[in-house]
């Protein structure tokens, strides 16, 4: 390989792992578009606390869905064991739903 090869590829391999580590330490932020124009009494990022709180976990992902006609948040969390466990928030009331 030439100088300019290796120059590349260190460029390249050193923007990957600092993209790679910025993003494992950024605490999650919720992106869903529906939530920010939905009238619920409370946001994603609540929900995802109320279920982190309740059931342990570290929150990987919140959306906002439809459960028997009731708006609610799916949040899935990352159990210390490694399973993914999903639970349904109410988004008007914050309790769990079955």
């Amino acid at each position: 390989m030439t100088r300019t090869h290796i120059t590349i590829a260190a460029l390249v391999l050193l923007a990957c792992a600092s993209g790679a580590s910025a993003s494992a330490s950024a605490p999650y932020q919720p992106h869903n578009p529906i939530t920010a124009h939905s009238q619920c009494a409370i946001s994603a990022a609540k929900a995802g606390k109320i279920a982190s709180q309740l059931y342990g976990g570290k929150v990987i992902d919140v959306k906002q869905v439809n459960a028997n006609g009731r708006t609610a948040f799916r949040v899935k969390l990352l159990q210390p064991n490694g399973r993914i466990h999903s639970v349904l928030i109410d988004a008007n009331s914050g309790k769990p739903l079955q």
